[in-house]
């Protein structure tokens, strides 16, 4: 869990550090009450473990849902942002609309600059702020005629992206957030045109609409949980960046959160920055390519629901502190018996002795029963991967081995195939690459050789980069059958090996032989695929021969009765 402060895990870490010892020193129990402080600890560390475990699921609970809560809210301001442009807007056509109907606009009255503060003054007057920025009236141009600015005479607007398409459009048209030529506020720039008597724009009443009630907003997400407001557009570039003043100023250079925030259509989005603070965004389209987003801290939702763990971590020490006392109860008759047992079972799985089970004596303690049931199931698993390779996952050694001595008695008729199959080129990638490498051609080496044999056959890894593969044959072609499975290895890896976007290229020799017409047991088939595989290494690499050469089948005429020589060359 993420968030915790190193106090308290100090705390925790330290409380079970003693536990820990009695369980590290669990092998040095001696069955008699000087060093039955051992179990009772280990009692302890069982009793107590449960109380943590659920205790820290709740604050998991309590931080999910504290997370929850603040994407709603998080998502109602942003929603709260975006009603306040929409608002905005609609008031500003409103007033545009009232003024350019008034008579004192279309007949060119010399108090133009006082029917306008006039109208300034009358509709702020109606709220509880002033939101109107400026109020004035432009040629087709935008040229400044009269209005509400001191010094407007100079003013134009003319070059503005919503002033031009109020022009091409003949109608009324907004901006996006902006930043006031002449107030220098965060506003929204509004513009009506005036159409004169052959319908032709003459004129136009431009309107700046102030957008405070954003910075109010941010200021009361800012108050909760060191909220921020920002607005952006399309391109990345910051617009806005609130709450403004006071001490939580700052500038916000983090393009990486930005690219995310454009990047992603959610509503609510988890993102981190470049030094890896955590905030979660609400986020709410605006016109024109905008967006605004309200972040708040991950770390801020998070301190009050910590806060409290801290303190309740130090009462619930306190309370397994005081359940160690009442564990001094626990019987050696209850407990002991079945730790002895567990041990024996435990000493003899470590000298090698398979197929030992626990049967628990009567009245131990039902965890040590559990425990019994586990320590079972334990080695049986232990038996099974017994006869896989750890690298590769395909049956090893021991169990080609007991393959062999189970065909003994079999059919001698039974048609069966083995190949020798050993990888060409292998030892320079353990030379270049590492043998970190190396184990990973190997497992795609014997994924690859696996896919060819599928399901018509059973292949093993003797160790290091040789398998045997055993294919039952049919009664007809049985020869060009097991010569085609042995061609399509050699064809899969000549093929290059693609190992984590490294281009592997090796091959493989394949020594076959088959029973009863090569060898009368399996046994001694593998040894003559061993040797016609040794004959295709010396003959070149990268082909299948088979039968064995006379030398190799006299020095293991005997191996059909004993093959174990032959076993321990190859073990890894």
């Amino acid at each position: 869990m993420t968030g915790f402060s190193p106090w308290f895990l100090k705390a925790f870490c330290q409380e079970f550090t003693v536990w820990g010892d009695a369980v590290k020193n669990l092998s040095d129990l001696h069955f008699g009450r000087v060093r039955l402080h051992w179990l009772f600890g280990l009692i302890v560390l069982i009793a107590v473990m449960p109380v943590f475990v659920l205790y820290f699921s709740r604050l998991q609970a309590s931080r999910a849902e504290a997370l929850a809560e603040a994407r709603s809210q998080v998502y109602q301001f942003a929603t709260r942002a975006a009603d306040v442009y929409a608002d905005i807007t609609i008031k500003s056509r409103h007033v545009l609309e009232t003024v350019a109907a008034s008579a004192s606009v279309r007949s060119k009255n010399r108090d133009c600059d006082g029917f306008f503060e006039w109208v300034q003054h009358l509709v702020v007057g109606q709220g509880t702020a002033p939101w109107i920025t400026g109020l004035f009236l432009t040629d087709a141009k935008g040229q400044y005629i009269c209005g509400t600015f001191m010094n407007g005479k100079t003013a134009n607007v003319g070059d503005r992206e919503y002033f031009k398409r109020m022009i091409e459009s003949r109608a009324f048209a907004t901006s996006g957030i902006l930043t006031g030529r002449y107030s220098h506020r965060m506003i929204i720039g509004a513009a009506l045109p005036i159409y004169d008597e052959h319908g032709r724009p003459e004129k136009a009443i431009v309107l700046g609409a102030d957008l405070y009630q954003l910075n109010v907003i941010a200021s009361e997400a800012n108050e909760r949980f060191g909220g921020r407001l920002l607005v952006f557009n399309e391109h990345g570039d910051i617009l806005a960046n609130l709450p403004q003043g006071g001490k939580d100023t700052y500038k916000f250079d983090k393009p990486s959160v930005i690219q995310e925030l454009l990047k992603s259509d959610a509503p609510t989005l988890e993102v981190a920055d470049q030094d890896g603070a955590r905030s979660i965004y609400g986020i709410k389209h605006l016109p024109h390519g905008q967006r605004v987003a309200i972040a708040l801290s991950r770390d801020a939702i998070l301190a009050p629901i910590e806060r409290t763990f801290r303190s309740d971590l130090l009462f619930l020490l306190l309370v397994a502190a005081a359940s160690a006392t009442a564990s001094l109860i626990v019987a050696e008759f209850a407990v002991l018996r079945g730790v002895r047992v567990l041990k024996g079972a435990a000493l003899r799985l470590k000298a090698g002795k398979m197929g030992v089970r626990v049967k628990q004596p009567k009245l131990v303690a039902a965890e040590l029963d559990d425990l019994a049931v586990t320590y079972n199931a334990m080695t049986a698993e232990f038996e099974r991967l017994a006869y896989l390779d750890r690298l590769t996952g395909l049956p090893n050694r021991r169990y080609l081995e007991r393959q062999i001595n189970g065909h003994r008695g079999q059919d001698p008729n039974l048609r069966q195939a083995v190949l020798a199959i050993d990888l060409d080129g292998f030892k320079p990638v353990n030379d270049t690459y590492g043998h970190a490498m190396g184990d990973r051609v190997l497992t795609a080496s014997a994924r690859r050789i696996a896919t060819v044999v599928d399901e018509r056959g059973m292949l093993t890894r003797l160790g290091g980069d040789e398998f045997v593969a055993i294919i039952p044959l049919p009664n007809e072609g049985y020869r060009e059958y097991a010569r085609k499975i042995a061609e399509d290895i050699r064809d899969a890896m000549e093929k290059t090996l693609d190992v984590e976007g490294t281009p592997i290229d090796i091959g493989c020799s394949v020594g076959l032989a088959v029973v009863p017409d090569d060898a009368t047991s399996l046994a001694g088939a593998v040894v003559v695929a061993d040797s016609a595989l040794y004959e295709a290494k010396r003959a070149g690499r990268n082909r299948v021969i088979e039968n064995a050469p006379l030398l190799a089948s006299e020095a293991f005429s005997d191996l059909d009765e004993d093959h174990s020589r032959w076993l321990a060359a190859h073990t890894e």
